[in-house]
This record gives structure tokens, sequence and C-alpha cells, in this order.
């Protein structure tokens, strides 16, 4: 995930099966209430669309899950989808 993140922007990586990464980044909704949790709703259902479709610059990019090993998500939005599970913090072993 990139160190530093431009204001109002969200940084999505997508770690692949086959080592690669991809790296996108979106504008946040502005601070209400209601368009945070739009930005939830729209986050959960990316997550939970098979394929995932996004649209970048002037194309779609359609990426089939089961080519997907990871998504990170950077920073944290305020309002988070149903289910997630938090605070967490990630230990090495």
């Amino acid at each position: 995930m990139q160190a530093t993140n431009e204001e109002g922007m969200i940084n999505l990586t997508i770690h692949y099966t086959n080592g690669k990464q991809q790296h996108f980044q979106f504008i946040a909704p502005e601070g209400t209430v209601g368009e945070q949790a739009t930005l939830g709703t729209r986050l959960h259902k990316m997550l939970t669309a098979d394929p995932i479709i996004l649209e970048v610059a002037d194309k779609l990019v359609v990426i089939p899950v089961h080519n997907i090993q990871s998504i990170e998500i950077s920073p944290v939005p305020p309002k988070l989808p149903e289910g997630v599970l938090y605070p967490m913090r990630e230990i090495k072993k």
C-alpha cells in the first residue's frame, strides 16, 4: 500500500494469485454521513461482486474474483460495511 495519500483519495490495491499487484485510486465522497454510508455500501458491493468491475479512465477493467488473493483499501473509510471486524492489528509470526 502506498505510504502517502492525496487529500480525499482512497487507494485500492489488488493482490493477484500470480504474485502481481494493481493499484487504483478513487475520490472519497465528502464528509457527510449519508455519503460515507454510500461509500461503505459501494465497497461492500464491489467486494462481493464476481467479477469485480472498475471504470478506469475510458475503459472498464473486469477482474475475475478467482484471480484475487487479497484487496487492500487505504485509508480506512469512516463508515465501514456491515460485517467488518475492527479495530484489528496484524501480527507478524
